[in-house]
């Protein structure tokens, strides 16, 4: 590999041995495996332009969830997460039924907060119980997205990653930054989480370009998840100065169901700002790229001082939480052909791009495809 056609990579994370696997609860979602293989992957296929720089313990601790993400979200919410495994282990064994974690011995301490009864919020009248049950019920959209006792100090330091890559992205040296953090969020709105996100990364990015930036500037954010990134779309929907486009399955099929139709287009003076672009399962790089195109098209058009890139890596073929409904049949040089194409874009232009980890779920080629993608994109965006 020849650095000079290469753009360096800044990858800003944590340590990938801390709680590397611990608190993996799920069957599809291993979302600290995902950032271990990925930092592997990234050393060993790109060692020459990639840069790891990781958050030190101490500097994350001191991250303030409220303060920072009450931009993008309810302070209620935030709260309810800051506190939520605190108060679920105060509630004791009692509370530990069979529902939250079927066969956990309670011996070994208190199971994931995954509770079955949780009464799910249906009307504007109605608000969040004191009761952990009742705010698990009313802020979280599911229940497969669990509350676990590493989870705040892991937010805490997602949010320090954000923070820390929009300075790496605006330090004057062109780059590619990719901000790879533990868990995904482009699934949070401003006031619910769930779909395995706690609280909305890409959208704290957009938001910390959009203030470095200044009065008036505008920033662009393309999801690239297999799933719409519904939240994100959902806090930008009126916004005028942020853009957002999404690729993903379509809706009718596949999760989140409710939202990324082309018809929803944006609201009042955000209207046109959003861009859904929904392809039919079983969706190829032949399929795909056109639709990348006529995102980034889009994007250009739109006139970008920032681009935060939400990348979901679950369009690859067989992954485990896409397939039973069609999946996309991405694969192998597909991811090095995305992220080239998406800097293609931006060759020659003084646009800060930081690149936000979402999902993906098939462990045995995640780390490759994310080294591709960014890779890919670090080629596709040198100057000359």
């Amino acid at each position: 590999m020849s650095k000079a056609q290469y753009l360096p990579v800044k990858v800003i994370s944590v340590d990938s041995k801390i709680h590397s696997g611990k608190n993996d609860v799920d069957r599809h979602n291993k979302p600290r495996l995902r950032r271990s293989l990925i930092i592997s992957s990234l050393l060993e296929k790109y060692k020459d332009i990639v840069h790891v720089e990781t958050i030190p313990a101490e500097v994350a601790a001191k991250c303030d969830l409220v303060e920072l993400f009450g931009s993008v979200h309810d302070v209620h919410m935030i709260q309810f997460l800051v506190n939520a495994w605190t108060e679920w282990v105060a509630m004791g064994p009692d509370w530990y039924d069979e529902c939250c974690q079927p066969g956990w011995n309670v011996d070994a301490g208190p199971p994931p907060f995954i509770p079955c009864h949780a009464s799910f919020r249906r009307d504007s009248i109605e608000r969040p119980s004191k009761n952990i049950m009742g705010g698990f019920g009313y802020f979280c959209t599911d229940l497969m997205t669990p509350i676990v006792g590493s989870l705040v100090t892991e937010l805490q330091e997602d949010a320090t990653i954000i923070c820390r890559s929009v300075d790496s992205a605006f330090d004057g040296k062109k780059s590619v930054v990719y901000s790879l953090t533990t868990h995904p969020g482009h699934h949070v709105n401003y006031d619910n989480f769930g779909g395995y996100c706690y609280l909305n990364n890409a959208a704290l990015c957009a938001r910390l370009m959009q203030r470095r930036l200044g009065t008036g500037s505008r920033v662009a954010i393309i999801d690239i998840d297999y799933h719409c990134g519904n939240g994100t779309a959902s806090i930008f929907y009126k916004d005028p100065d942020i853009f957002f486009t999404s690729i993903h399955c379509d809706p009718e099929v596949e999760y989140p169901f409710n939202a990324g139709y082309e018809d929803q287009v944006g609201e009042g003076p955000g209207k046109n700002t959003t861009l859904h672009i929904p392809l039919d399962p079983g969706a190829t790089w032949k399929e795909y790229k056109p639709a990348l195109q006529k995102a980034m098209e889009a994007i250009m058009d739109f006139g970008v001082g920032g681009l935060v890139v939400s990348m979901g890596l679950d369009t690859y073929e067989g992954d485990s939480v896409a397939v039973s409904k069609g999946g996309f049949k991405l694969s192998g040089a597909d991811y090095h052909e995305m992220g080239k194409f998406i800097g293609s874009f931006l060759t020659g232009k003084e646009v800060p791009t930081i690149f936000v980890q979402e999902g993906g779920y098939k462990m045995d080629v995640i780390g490759d495809a994310a080294a591709d993608v960014i890779g890919g994109f670090s080629k596709g965006a040198t100057v000359g």
